[in-house]
């Protein structure tokens, strides 16, 4: 069984085998800018880079459970996009996601719970009462939820929706299929394709 001192004894053997392999290694940081910027729930046990077959650091990946929107996410969010100039975001939900269900229960129940959690089930509950369509399971909600989020950061955020609405960035809600690893995308806003128009599409 773990405990805070062999937890902490794991982290720093695996530091200093990071350390090791950076030090022969030689590489200067990256000037480019990432390649998207990844919102995704931090319950997910796949990290962005492995998700989206991409190199180490260049993705920037946000994550907090049940994709709530707040102070600290809209700002690495507008950093990315704003400065470190990011083409695309990306909000990644997945399959079997235990805030989604937390706050699908509470709404079945009518009973909310107390704390930090309330935060988290009263924004997907926001987005279970905007969808039309039935939503029975917690992947339905997951799929709603997270074109709501993706929709609420032009609404949240003035560079974001500039950024998209000059085509510089655009914004993919997609829901990882934790059994297979497939990506299925449910909405879009912007030019996500260089053959299509702009377009605020969600699915």
């Amino acid at each position: 069984m773990s405990n805070p001192s062999s937890a902490w004894q794991s982290l720093q053997a695996g530091n200093q085998h990071f350390h090791n392999t950076l030090r022969k290694q030689h590489s200067p940081a990256s000037e480019q800018p990432p390649a998207a910027v990844v919102f995704r729930s931090a319950d997910s046990d796949v990290p962005s880079q492995v998700v989206f077959g991409q190199s180490w650091g260049s993705l920037v990946d946000i994550s907090n459970w049940g994709h709530v929107i707040d102070t600290g996410v809209l700002a690495t969010l507008e950093y990315a996009v704003g400065t470190l100039k990011a083409p695309l975001i990306v909000i990644l939900g997945h399959s079997d996601s235990s805030a989604m269900q937390t706050a699908l229960d509470a709404w079945n129940t009518a009973k909310f719970p107390d704390g930090a959690t309330r935060a988290v089930v009263e924004q997907a509950v926001s987005s279970l009462a905007r969808k039309d369509a039935g939503i029975n399971t917690a992947d339905d909600l997951t799929t709603a939820h997270v074109a709501h989020v993706g929709v609420s950061l032009l609404h949240k955020s003035p560079l974001v929706a500039k950024a998209v609405d000059s085509g510089r960035c655009a914004i993919v809600c997609a829901v990882l299929d934790r059994s297979d690893g497939r990506v299925q995308v449910c909405g879009t806003i912007g030019q996500v394709s260089d053959s299509e128009t702009p377009l605020l599409r969600v699915v």
